[in-house]
């Protein structure tokens, strides 16, 4: 690195020598000594900071390597040990103040930060003085053109006709003015491209340099936050599943014809859990749909995935009759999984049928978007049954949505780029809730009429409010339980054009859906 350092100020010294030497003036001579000056300042204070930055990455990438080596378990504390692992001055300050947020966290159980977090363009640009440098090659510009007015200025100023021989002289002042002022413009581009040239091919150096440093950094030392909230996360959930495959399996606990009611009853979660776990493995869990309408013709446009256990002895079990377990323990992630990916088989088998397939919309809940990677599991799921995403709606529940936002914005954001469509389950007549999704990147809001169906009159006023929020906000609305024809005159007259409801269609069988879908 000191040989580039040393080849880049040879260079600006030889076109500032070559420059100086040339000069037709003394005017001229100060326009490009103050140019070499500001030149020398821009190296110095801006080009020769790059370069050991990018010198000192290359020698912390040294470093992790060689930590790596000797210290596969624990490469974060034997990294502690090194009292110099940039050999830098700036970076090494920085990645002190990095260690010591890191050691906070870590005694508060907390996710530890990214590197990115300290050492980033940001803040090496803020050190190397990078808003000032990158106005030099503008200033040189600015210095050729003041060169020229100032030749000009000079020569037309001495303009005299009063002889022959004055006016000879006034020319060749003239000339002169204009030597002058072309050689400090030409002069001048020539700096700011030679500048900008030398000090962009430096900067995207060092930039290179801290994206392999990063990238060596996460995969020796220390993933990113968001990679250890999703380890950790998963490590949780492993954990609770652990415990609930620990659970006792005996199916000889109650007598043969003992009630529904005794045997899957949802505060018994010891008995309850086998019940359900052995359920998963025999298939029982299945998916009826409630139809999703246009509200102007009444034809269905997609559907509603709904979770239900057909048992073997009791037949269908009211979902409350177990949700609540299963959503306390984490063991919703696994029904949830199966559930989707029996829908994504259900959309494979319509389109080798030739049935015209509509969307599906399938239910996340907080937990799923805590304890699982979706992104990764929706594009394996699209990939291996070969339908487009477009088919597969994804509903968040409103209170996750805004009890986990980060996380739901972000994981939202890709899915929405890979083709799938997001909709925000649940919403009230709350106008600060509304609120708080208006920056919400959501292509739909599905409204539910159950909040607004206690008294007749004073529903309508509140469904009409909620519906006139909703287009304020420019936030698209789906309808959710609508159970009679004004609901659906107040829907038509708002604007909104698609719905779901007993007065629709009840939830139905896949059966009853594929057969009202082929006609």
């Amino acid at each position: 690195m000191k040989k580039l350092i040393a080849l880049v100020g040879v260079l600006l010294v030889i076109a500032g020598a070559l420059a100086v030497a040339f000069t037709p003036d003394i005017l001229s001579l100060l326009i490009i000594s103050l140019m070499c000056l500001i030149l020398l300042l821009g190296f110095s204070a801006g080009m020769v900071p790059l370069m050991l930055y990018a010198d000192g990455l290359r020698t912390a990438r040294g470093n992790i390597v060689h930590l790596s080596e000797i210290s596969t378990d624990t490469p974060w504390v034997a990294l502690q040990q090194l009292e110099y692992f940039f050999h830098q001055k700036t970076l090494d300050g920085l990645f002190a103040l990095y260690r010591s947020k890191i050691n906070e966290q870590q005694k508060e159980d907390q996710v530890p930060s990214d590197i990115e977090d300290v050492i980033n363009e940001e803040a090496l640009a803020l050190r190397s003085w990078q808003n000032v440098v990158n106005q030099i090659p503008g200033t040189m510009t600015a210095l050729g053109l003041l060169g020229t007015f100032l030749g000009l200025i000079v020569g037309i100023s001495s303009i005299s006709f009063s002889s022959v021989d004055a006016t000879i002289n006034s020319i060749e002042t003239v000339l002169q003015g204009i030597d002058v002022a072309f050689y400090t413009s030409i002069v001048g581009v020539i700096f700011s491209i030679l500048f900008n040239l030398c000090h962009k091919l430096l900067w995207n150096l060092l930039v290179r340099e801290l994206g392999l440093f990063t990238e060596s950094f996460h995969m020796y030392i220390m993933p990113s936050a968001a990679e250890q909230t999703r380890l950790r996360r998963n490590k949780e959930m492993q954990q609770i599943l652990e415990r609930l495959e620990r659970l006792p399996k005996n199916h000889g606990y109650m007598p043969a014809a003992a009630p529904a009611a005794a045997v899957l009853n949802p505060g018994n979660e010891q008995r309850l859990m086998p019940e359900i776990q052995e359920g998963m493995k025999n298939g029982e869990f299945i998916f009826y749909v409630q139809p999703i309408c246009d509200l102007n013709t009444r034809a269905i446009i997609g559907g509603e995935a709904l979770m239900r256990w057909k048992h073997g002895d009791f037949g269908l079990v009211p979902l409350d009759d177990f949700i609540s377990v299963v959503e306390s323990n984490g063991y919703i992630t696994k029904l949830d999984q199966y559930i989707w990916e029996e829908v994504c088989k259900t959309i494979r088998h319509w389109i080798d049928s030739g049935i015209r397939p509509v969307p599906l919309a399938i239910n996340i809940s907080k937990t799923d978007l805590m304890a699982i990677d979706l992104i990764q599991f929706f594009k394996t799921l699209i990939h291996k049954y070969k339908i487009p995403p477009r088919y597969l709606e994804l509903e968040i529940a409103e209170s996750a949505y805004l009890q986990c936002e980060g996380a739901a914005r972000d994981t939202g954001d890709v899915l929405q780029q890979a083709g799938f469509r997001l909709v925000i389950d649940g919403c009230q007549d709350d106008f600060m809730g509304m609120l708080a999704l208006k920056e919400a990147k959501t292509d739909a809001l599905k409204l539910d009429l159950r909040y607004f169906s206690d008294d007749q009159h004073r529903g309508a006023e509140k469904l009409q409010a909620a519906l006139e929020q909703a287009k304020k906000f420019r936030l698209p609305v789906i309808a959710s339980g609508i159970e009679n024809s004004e609901q659906m005159t107040i829907l038509r007259r708002a604007g909104c054009t698609s719905g779901q409801g007993y007065y629709l269609y009840k939830p139905m069988s896949l059966q009853e859906f594929e057969e009202l879908i082929k006609r």
